[in-house]
């Protein structure tokens, strides 16, 4: 399977006439690494036969988290859309790979955005260049959506930060280098850094999860964990704020993985309706069957469009946090029903091979996190009101 297309090269050229090639030839080189490394291994990362850590820091080494990143840290300083296009083919070679590289990258985009110098001297280039993996950790065992409800806690005295409570859910937990930790202190909500192994620093059970089952996650608790004040990312109190601009570059990223998912299924199901043959004819030539694929392609093609869009929105500076939202409620949605298409058309075969319906099992997750569909529309309809007053 080709993961980096023609339709891939003609849209780099259209956003990025002057330097399309240059692009290009990074998003080529990735597309034919991830083809032979990663796409057969994904099976096998699905059902715990292969381990991620070895592949993931293979492919971090190629640069895949170098894309949009300033060149004075390692990073090549590519436009936005070339990264969030990365991550599309690495969620059509595996997704769940995709996701915990996307974890990775939002914490680097944090520190960009919120530490001082020194933490970005520190940490960005560790992380950019695959050095440490990262974790994002915000969701908590009683709090998801409405994490203004945190009730992990920061506590400061004697010049360090002593952290007490825990977080659910977290991508890359108990692997991870280095944890982008979000805590209330006496100000309120406050974003720290905290590196690890670091004693009062713990990890759960890892979760038996429906899909993505590459990826490790796992509870991160704290317990009398104590840092430096200098750990502290930005300003006490404003962790909500910090939290909510990493999420908005996030929910792009999940979009565009969301449509490497849906261009997987596609592509298999595609293929066996040209060589099913029922009825005496390949059931590619079924009106029905047919319908089923031009929908299914006509939703990936508005899916890539609107990551994109929303990718040259936050490039140029403009507030794209609407344009986020609504990629990544569309993308989801749709990958969700791509690949339930595509079980449908192998039919039996759909539901019986485990290869198929992984894809529908790792697409389901990414309605629910970096913000349900639910509260993702609750936030589009907020923001599109202002803008019309």
């Amino acid at each position: 399977m080709t993961i980096y297309t023609a339709e891939h090269k003609l849209l780099m050229q259209m956003l990025h006439p002057a330097k399309h090639q240059e692009y290009s030839d990074v998003l080529s080189s990735l597309g034919l690494y991830m083809e032979k490394e990663i796409l057969p291994l994904s099976p096998k990362l699905d059902t715990g036969e292969a381990a991620m850590a070895g592949p993931r820091s293979a492919l971090l080494k190629q640069g895949m988290s170098l894309i949009p990143f300033p060149a004075e840290y390692g990073g090549l300083g590519l436009p936005f859309s070339v990264y969030a296009t990365a991550v599309e083919l690495l969620g059509t070679a595996d997704a769940s790979m995709a996701l915990s590289i996307e974890i990775h990258n939002a914490v680097a985009e944090g520190v960009l955005r919120f530490g001082t110098e020194s933490q970005r001297q520190l940490h960005l280039r560790g992380i950019i260049s695959g050095r440490k993996l990262a974790s994002f950790a915000l969701t908590e065992p009683a709090s998801g959506s409405d994490a203004g409800n945190m009730a992990t806690t920061a506590e400061k005295r004697a010049g360090e930060y002593t952290i007490n409570g825990s977080k659910m859910f977290i991508t890359n937990a108990g692997e991870a280098d280095v944890y982008l930790v979000f805590a209330k202190t006496s100000r309120g909500p406050s974003c720290f850094m905290v590196e690890s192994p670091r004693a009062g620093l713990k990890f759960g059970a890892e979760l038996k999860k429906l899909g993505m089952r590459g990826s490790k996650t796992r509870e991160v608790i704290f317990s009398d964990c104590r840092i430096p004040e200098d750990n502290l990312i930005g300003e006490e109190g404003k962790g909500a704020d910090y939290a909510k601009e990493i999420l908005h570059g996030a929910r792009i990223v999940v979009a565009a993985l969301n449509v490497g998912i849906a261009q997987l299924a596609y592509g298999e199901a595609l293929a066996y309706a040209r060589k099913r043959r029922a009825f005496g004819k390949a059931i590619a030539d079924f009106q029905l069957v047919r319908a089923k694929l031009a929908d299914t392609k006509i939703g990936i093609s508005a899916g890539r469009l609107l990551y994109l869009y929303a990718s040259r929105i936050k490039e140029m500076g403009g507030d794209y946090a609407s344009e986020a939202s609504q990629a990544k409620v569309y993308a989801t949605e749709m990958s969700l029903r791509a690949c339930d298409e595509a079980i449908q058309i192998h039919g039996g075969y759909g539901y019986t091979t485990d290869d198929l319906h992984r894809h529908w099992r790792d697409a389901r997750l990414l309605t629910i996190g970096e913000g349900t569909s639910e509260v993702l529309r609750m936030l589009i309809t907020r923001r599109e009101l202002a803008r019309s007053q």
